[in-house]
Parts: structure tokens; C-alpha cells; sequence
């Protein structure tokens, strides 16, 4: 034991106490014993009550042994108790054990052994009951905090014992009441046993009539065992209304769920049967604009090319014929023709990017750049435009004959909207951009190109504008031009999957640039 041993020996023999203290600190050396002789010494002893076992003996000269047993046990139930003696009977035994009485040693020299023995049996019987009684009320307390109403009833319905959920689930205050009430009528269930073998075990819902007429949905679960030959039914009972109620509303809810399916579905179909009739609409669309594309192209730039061969021809060959008048509507009117052959040429290749498919690949920016420039020389060199290209530029992905289109327009747009008087200046250079929050840490994901010159610049209130089609800032006679340039630019590196965007202030030159996608390693 962890503690010293602490009993009570009560007898008004000291050597009898003596007797009984030396045989149990053989079996227990750190014992501490109390000895009794009188009845004031036991009232004092009781009162405090610092001992875990009492011995004693039966004749004494102020009470006998069994008066002492029930005076213990009425205060300490648990406290075990021993008869050491030699004046008893059978008779005595008997009686001291129905009082309670844990064990009963004689006073004889060939007995003395067994009181260690009974002592250590009566103190672990004890300890087994503490444990038991601290078990069975914790289990009594987890019962009753149970939202699961637990009963126990015989056979026939005759309710035994339940703890306070049972109580509660069918709304009576008593187990009496809820029998005279036969609110668990369990001779209506058909448990439909299979076999006399025990236990057996059924589970089943049941819907119940509360004590204030309600009804609620409750899970019951029996068990039937033998208790002292008699069958007994022990259960659980469960409130699951919350349960079947939200079953109920799944099972309600699918089935408007399956409706909502059928009727989407059918505007489903109803929208796919609309979006193949538009499609079939905007297939016949292209192909009407296909057709006049074409129309365009030949039927129209032929008369075209027509009146520009003929006011050169007159020009060149009847100049001296016409006065200063004729020569100015025939320059006119070639300008005129020249200025609207170009504005249909544009205006193709706008169509073109709106339809057409656009293959994308690697493609070097020092190749593209040096192309265009190529094709620029002469307007360079007549206006005697500085261009400086940083190096290196780097490849990206796109289409060749859409960025050579889109850089033309730009490097003719930093060369031509330039004041008079002032030289045009053009840088080209290109930038590796950064991902963004989000993307993997420092990865490329695109190439931005700067077209930079020291032009009129642009307002910032028209620098969305000049993207759009047909949009012109200033006269025909200032900055000749069709107002599709820059639509054609946008579009072009729209298809691209890249986007084009300006910074500029007037008077102060413009930065045009264009991302496009970085050729994956």
C-alpha cells in the first residue's frame, strides 16, 4: 500500500490488542494502530474517523462486537470491519455477517495467522466497492446527461428504471406517469423475435405520442437478458424528428432538383439549338463578308486604280493644256484616289485579323524590326528620321505577317505625326516584364516592346480613342491618314494574345508598347 495502514483495535484486553497489532505488522510493518478500551475512546475515534479497517473483539465490558459493527457501518458503509474473538458463536457469525460484518477470526493460537490475511481481503473488498460506487456514479451521471433516453422494463411493458432523457423525451415528469400514461406501449411493436437464445438485439423507428400530444420520431433500440430468471427488456430510445425531417426536405429537395435538371436542360437544348442557328447565321455572315471582302478587293480597287492612271496620264502628258485650276483638281483627285486605295487596303486587313486564323510561333523582335525598318527606308530618308534600336531583342511568340503589320503602323505613326519643323526621333527597345502576384516567383511571362518618339503626343483623354476604328485627332491635310492604324495594331496584337497600350503627353512625344507572350524554354 502507498499509504500506512490505520485501524481501530477495540477490545478491553491489552494483551488481546497487543496480540492482534503484532500479528498484523508482520503482514503490514508501517501500521498505525489505535487502540480502543472504553466507550469514550471509541466516540472519539469514530468522530474523526482516521482509520481505514476496525478490529474487534465481541464481549465487552460496555457493548459487544456486533453494536460496534452497525455503529461503524451506519457512518463509514464502506469501512471494512473484523471480529477477532473467542466468545462467539455460529449464532454471533451469522448475525454480525447479515450486519455487515467483512470477516470473523478466533482467538485461538492455530487462528491467529488468518487475521492478516482477512484483514488484506476485507481492505481490497472494500477498495473493489469504492471503485465500483465512483464507476457506477459516473456512469449514472454520463447517463443522465445523455440526450438518449435509457429504460429498462420487464417483458410485458412494466416499466423499471430510466434515466431523466427518457423522461424528458416523452415529456413526463415520473416513470409512474409515463406508465399510466403508456406512452411506450411496447406491445404494439412486433419485435418478431427470431430464437429463445438471449440476448437478443432489435432496432427499429418508431413514432411516439408525447404526454402533450405531439408526436416525434425516435430510433429504439432493445435488448432482451435474463436478470435472476426473469427476461428483461433494456433500451435505448432516440429522438431523430430533426433527422427524418431533414430527410424528408433532401428527399423533396431532389425531387425538385431533378425537376430544375429537366427544365435546364431543355433551355439548355432550347440555347444549343439558338447558338448552332447562330452559328449557321455568322458562317453565312463570313462568307457574305468574304464575298464582299473580295468585291472590295477587285471590283472596287480596279475603277480606283483606273482614276489614279488616268489624272497621272493627264498630268503627264496634257499638263501644258490645263491651267493652274485643271492641275489642281487633277492632283486632287489622284490624291483623293491614292488616299481611298489605302484606306481599302487597311480596311481588308482589319477584316482579315477579325477572321482569318492566326498561327502562332518563335519569332525574333531583331528580324521583324529590321524588316519593317526596310521597308521604311525611303519615308526615313525623306524625313530624315533618326531611329535608334537598343539591342538585343528577344523572341516571342506570335505571327509574322501580323507583327510586321503592326509594327509598320507604328514606326509610320512615330515618323509622321512629328511637328514640321522638328527632326522625327525614334527609339525601339524591349523589356523582359516580371509575373505577377500570384505566378511563380520571378518567372518571365512576357516581352514588352517600347516604341518611343518625340512627336505632337497625345491628350490623355484621346489615348483610348486612337485604338479604336476610323477614330482621326487631327485633318487629312496636317497628318494624312485613314483612322484604322491603330485599330489595326490593337487587333493584331489582340489576336496575338498580347496587349498594346500608350503613355504620352501633348508636346511631349509618345511610348507606345506591346506585350506579347515569352517563347517557353
Amino acid at each position: 500500500m502507498n499509504q500506512p495502514l490505520r485501524i481501530l483495535v477495540i477490545d478491553d484486553s491489552r494483551s488481546d490488542r497487543l496480540l492482534a497489532i503484532r500479528e498484523l505488522k508482520r503482514e503490514f510493518p508501517q501500521l498505525q494502530a489505535e487502540e480502543i478500551k472504553e466507550a469514550s475512546g471509541l466516540a472519539q475515534a469514530v468522530e474523526q474517523g482516521n482509520f481505514d479497517l476496525v478490529v474487534t473483539d465481541y464481549q465487552l465490558r460496555w457493548t459487544n462486537g456486533i453494536e460496534i459493527l452497525r455503529s461503524i457501518k451506519e457512518i463509514y458503509p464502506h469501512c471494512p470491519v473484523i471480529m477477532f474473538t473467542n466468545t462467539g458463536s455460529e449464532e454471533i457469525a451469522v448475525e454480525a455477517m447479515k450486519s455487515g460484518l467483512d470477516d470473523y477470526v478466533l482467538k485461538s493460537p492455530n487462528r491467529y495467522f488468518r487475521l492478516s490475511p482477512a484483514v488484506r481481503v476485507a481492505l481490497e473488498r472494500a477498495e473493489n466497492k469504492r471503485r465500483a460506487a465512483r464507476l457506477e456514479i459516473r456512469l449514472q451521471s454520463l447517463l443522465n446527461q445523455l440526450n438518449v433516453g435509457i429504460f429498462r422494463s420487464t417483458l410485458d411493458g412494466q416499466l423499471l428504471e430510466s434515466n431523466p432523457a427518457f423522461l424528458n423525451l416523452l415529456g413526463v415528469n415520473s416513470l409512474a406517469q409515463a406508465q399510466t400514461k403508456n406512452l411506450l406501449n411496447q406491445q404494439e411493436f412486433d419485435w418478431q423475435l427470431q430464437d429463445s437464445s438471449l440476448p437478443q438485439r432489435q432496432e427499429r423507428e418508431v413514432r411516439l405520442r408525447r404526454a402533450d400530444g405531439t408526436f416525434i420520431w425516435t430510433l429504439l433500440n432493445i435488448t432482451l437478458n435474463t436478470i435472476d430468471g426473469e427476461t428483461i427488456v433494456e433500451g435505448l430510445i432516440e429522438d431523430i424528428t430533426a433527422s427524418k425531417q431533414a430527410q424528408a426536405e433532401v428527399q423533396q429537395l431532389n425531387k425538385t432538383l431533378e425537376q430544375r435538371v429537366k427544365d435546364r436542360t431543355q433551355k439548355l437544348e432550347a440555347a444549343n439549338q439558338e447558338l448552332e442557328a447562330t452559328n449557321q447565321k455568322l458562317e453565312e455572315a463570313n462568307q457574305d463578308l468574304e464575298a464582299f471582302a473580295y468585291s472590295i478587293s477587285h471590283d472596287l480597287r480596279e475603277p480606283l486604280r483606273s482614276i489614279q492612271g488616268l489624272a497621272q496620264a493627264l498630268l503627264e502628258d496634257y499638263a501644258d493644256q490645263l491651267d493652274s485650276v485643271g492641275q489642281n483638281y487633277t492632283q486632287r483627285i489622284f490624291f483623293v484616289s491614292q488616299q481611298t486605295d489605302i484606306f481599302i487596303q487597311e480596311l481588308l486587313i482589319y477584316s482579315r485579323l477579325s477572321r482569318d486564323e492566326i498561327p502562332l510561333q518563335p519569332i525574333g523582335l531583331a528580324s521583324i524590326v529590321t524588316e519593317v525598318l526596310d521597308r521604311l527606308e525611303l519615308d526615313i530618308r525623306q524625313r530624315q528620321a533618326q531611329i535608334t534600336v537598343e539591342e538585343p531583342l528577344p523572341e516571342v511568340m506570335g505571327n509574322r505577317i501580323t507583327l510586321v503589320q503592326v509594327l509598320t503602323n507604328l514606326f509610320t505613326n512615330a515618323i509622321k505625326f512629328v511637328s514640321p519643323e522638328v527632326q522625327p526621333q525614334m527609339q525601339v527597345w524591349a523589356e523582359r516584364e516580371r509575373g505577377r502576384e500570384g505566378e511563380q516567383e520571378n518567372a518571365i511571362s512576357k516581352i514588352r516592346l517600347w516604341v518611343q518618339d518625340n512627336g505632337i503626343g497625345i491628350a490623355p483623354e484621346n489615348q483610348k480613342r486612337i485604338f479604336n476604328p476610323f477614330e482621326r485627332l487631327h485633318g487629312s491635310e496636317v497628318y494624312p491618314g485613314t483612322g484604322i492604324g491603330l485599330a489595326i495594331v490593337r487587333k493584331g496584337i489582340k489576336r496575338m494574345g498580347g496587349q498594346v497600350g500608350v503613355e504620352s503627353q501633348l508636346g511631349r512625344g509618345s511610348r507606345f508598347w506591346i506585350d506579347l507572350p515569352k517563347v517557353a524554354e
